[in-house]
């Protein structure tokens, strides 16, 4: 399945999707195989990273940057532990990632 934006079902939402995954952006609702899935304010935000730099080769460093700036004390390992949550949540086989791919000594990559 291909990563595009779904139709509005309101002038206010944007939808997109892949595989079996349909996350409204503007409403924070992520919704896998028909049902919902509860994410937590940073695994969103992190969510919503990946789907803005798709296909992207992205260093830890930088998502730390973009998700997590601000924070007292984050590190690398809050990445790991947030992609992990990410994939055991949407991912059709979590031990088997096919969208938030490891790009070893590098960091991530969503693969739509």
């Amino acid at each position: 399945m291909g990563f595009a934006p779904a139709p509005y079902p309101a002038e206010e939402d944007y939808i997109v999707s892949f595989s079996e995954v349909d996350i409204n952006i503007d409403r924070g609702v992520v919704i896998r195989a028909g049902s919902r899935v509860v994410l937590s304010r940073p695994e969103f935000e992190l969510l919503k990273f990946f789907l803005v730099n798709a296909g992207r080769d992205l260093s830890r460093d930088a998502i730390l940057q973009a998700v997590w700036s601000g924070l007292a004390d984050p590190n690398t390992r809050t990445v790991d532990a947030h992609v992990m949550r990410l994939r055991r949540k949407l991912e059709p086989e979590p031990d088997c990632p096919r969208h938030f791919v490891t790009l070893h000594k590098i960091g991530y990559r969503f693969q739509p």
